[in-house]
């Protein structure tokens, strides 16, 4: 049985363009990453939280990153924007207050672009 803590740092790593369609997972080398994305938790139990961050990965293209979480009801309830580091990963934690879907939607510029792009990724709440 593969571990969550596995899972969850080879998702880290994957560049923003493979994870936002399957077919571009075969050019991911071609394409060198900019802004890497923290995959949020599959499912979290409420009033736990469930993180999201950026990480810069140097390669001489946009740091530019915006990152929204909606709650069930399509309320925002966190939005950060700005440059990713590239020492270490930015984190934030979000608390899952009621039972539904939250979004969490990252925007970055993909190599050698000047165009926004989107990644969205969902996190179940529920009773545990």
């Amino acid at each position: 049985m593969l571990r969550s803590g596995y899972l969850f740092l080879a998702l880290l790593v994957l560049p923003v363009a493979a994870m936002v369609t399957p077919a571009s997972v075969a050019r991911a080398a071609a394409t060198p990453a900019v802004v890497l994305v923290n995959q949020p938790a599959g499912s979290v139990c409420i009033s736990k939280t469930f993180t999201v961050g950026v990480w810069y990965q140097q390669s001489g293209g946009s740091r530019a990153y915006r990152l929204d979480v909606y709650n069930p009801r399509g309320m925002r309830v966190l939005h950060k924007r700005g440059t990713a580091p590239a020492s270490a990963w930015k984190f934030w934690k979000v608390r899952a207050k009621l039972a539904g879907r939250y979004r969490t939607v990252y925007w970055t510029h993909p190599a050698g672009s000047r165009k926004w792009s989107a990644y969205h990724a969902r996190t179940r709440a529920h009773h545990c």
